[in-house]
């Protein structure tokens, strides 16, 4: 077997690849927190209704500035020829800005652009600056928007994909273009590509754009025309393109399994690219009870996926707050050190519940925050009940965790850690690490006796034996890591 070269790659612990053993330790899913000032925005203006839906949101490094681009407009159940049918008062919905500093305040500018109810004092964008073929498409859904920062024509710094959803025509594609994400021009060999004839109708889709690992751009759909499949559920799946417009057949990458309930099914699936990792957010939709809510699932070459962690990685309110029925989350953004999560809260998903909510049914958008590496964390369980000897000089209360044999690229050894969680067990928070040979013999001056004990929770915190910290001398041999801990959370390590 090949030595697992990780260079100066930050590692990860959402899977087992680089773990040869655990002692009393448990990889944890960490849920996202949710903000307290959620939602962070909500229908508040004339304009906007009852339901403000995201977009597309992005942090713009030229403006240093978040831009969040959403929907606004009024909904309502109405009772009609036995059944109930979801009324919109405002269809198409209006199109807004809002923009914020630091993804949690948001504002909404005064763009003097569109007049309302006499007034063009409001922050509404025009429709034709985001779709400028409006009234030739039989109708439109909303395009999957991405900032492409592999793109070097400034003109096209953004992308969207848009599809006619008329059901009783062909379900086209088209591509657009934008220097800023709000004003764009379609491409001039529209559509890109007309789904029925090859693959059928694609469902919901999150337009993952540029994949660093891969090196394409890729799409993550609904791969079943809304559970029409020969599956009967919506399933989910990846479509890669060079360039945005030539796509390939979409490989259905992610299905319900023999964990999930009967009446599991994935509505979208949000993915980024972090840390060499994929980290997607597949859309649980339960259709017994109709609520969804985003879980977490794992790959390493963005075909093959582990879910391990069958609970919501943001859990809905109570059912009458904006989100307790529904949450539809976006694809995350890495900010500083903080990974954030927007999503759209619902507090209905079928026309019966927005009938039964009447002046208390909403949509809004809410955030959830994730500390930096810290969707799955390596987790002391109670106590050890080891001894010590003169070759383990364990301490008896340490967890542990020894990874695989590996070779690496730089001189010091960088750790994101998370400590002072008395709730874990008795005693101070600590960790240390010990460097081993292929064989566990250990390498001299790094054992358990010489490591000095990290005791504060830090994003890059440096492990170091007897006040040194230099392991340049190891630099492209084999060697593994012993990790004893307490009353702590693990998320990564880095060698610099």
């Amino acid at each position: 077997m090949a030595l697992i070269d990780i260079g100066s790659h930050k590692q990860l612990f959402v899977d087992d690849y680089l773990i040869e053993s655990m002692t009393d330790t448990m990889p944890v899913m960490n849920p996202a927190r949710k903000v307290e000032n959620n939602p962070v925005l909500q229908p508040e203006m004339p304009w906007e209704g009852n339901d403000v839906r995201p977009r597309h949101i992005f942090f713009d490094e030229q403006d240093r500035v978040f831009k969040m681009l959403y929907q606004a407009k009024s909904c309502s159940g109405r009772q009609g020829d036995g059944e109930v049918i979801v009324v919109g008062h405002n269809d198409p919905p209006i199109n807004c800005l809002a923009l914020s500093e630091d993804g949690v305040h948001w504002e909404r500018p005064v763009l003097g652009q569109v007049e309302f109810q006499g007034s063009k004092r409001n922050n509404i964008i025009p429709m034709t600056a985001l779709e400028p073929e409006k009234g030739i498409l039989p109708r439109t859904g909303a395009p999957a928007a991405i900032q492409d920062l592999h793109e070097t024509d400034p003109t096209r710094r953004f992308k969207a994909l848009g599809w006619t959803k008329d059901t009783n025509a062909p379900m086209q594609a088209y591509l657009y273009y934008s220097p800023d994400g709000f004003n764009w021009t379609p491409y001039e060999g529209n559509p890109i590509f007309d789904t029925s004839p090859r693959i059928g109708r694609w469902g919901p889709a999150e337009l993952m754009g540029w994949d660093p690992i891969r090196q394409t751009y890729a799409i993550h759909i609904e791969n079943s025309h809304h559970r029409r499949g020969p599956a009967g559920k919506r399933l989910i799946g990846r479509a890669e393109s060079p360039d945005m417009i030539e796509w390939s057949d979409p490989e259905t990458i992610l299905v319900p399994d023999e964990d999930d309930p009967p009446d599991t099914e994935f509505y979208a699936m949000p993915t980024i690219a972090y840390e060499g990792i994929y980290v997607a957010m597949p859309w649980v939709f339960r259709t017994t009870n109709t609520t969804h809510h985003p879980e977490l699932a794992f790959s390493r070459d963005g075909v093959h996926y582990r879910r391990d962690y069958r609970s919501p990685f943001i859990t809905r309110g109570h059912p009458l707050e904006f989100d307790g029925a529904s949450i539809y989350s976006r694809v995350p953004i890495v900010h500083g050190d903080r990974i954030l999560t927007f999503y759209n809260g619902t507090n209905w998903r079928s026309p019966e519940q927005l009938l039964a909510l009447g002046d208390r049914a909403t949509a809004a958008v809410g955030l959830a925050v994730t500390p930096l590496d810290g969707f799955v964390s390596l987790d002391g369980t109670k106590g050890l009940a080891g001894t010590t000897t003169p070759l383990r000089p364990r301490v008896a209360e340490f967890s542990e965790v020894v990874t695989r044999s590996f070779s690496f690229s730089g001189s010091r050894l960088h750790l994101n850690v998370q400590t002072a969680l008395q709730q874990w067990g008795a005693g101070p928070p600590e960790l240390r690490v010990e460097l081993l040979e292929p064989n566990h013999a250990y390498i001299a001056g790094h054992e358990f006796k010489d490591a000095d004990p990290i005791t504060a929770s830090g994003l890059d915190a440096v492990a170091s034996w007897c006040g040194r910290s230099d392991l340049s001398g190891l630099e492209g041999r084999a060697i593994k890591l012993r990790f004893y801990f307490k009353n702590c959370k693990l998320y990564s390590f880095q060698f610099r």
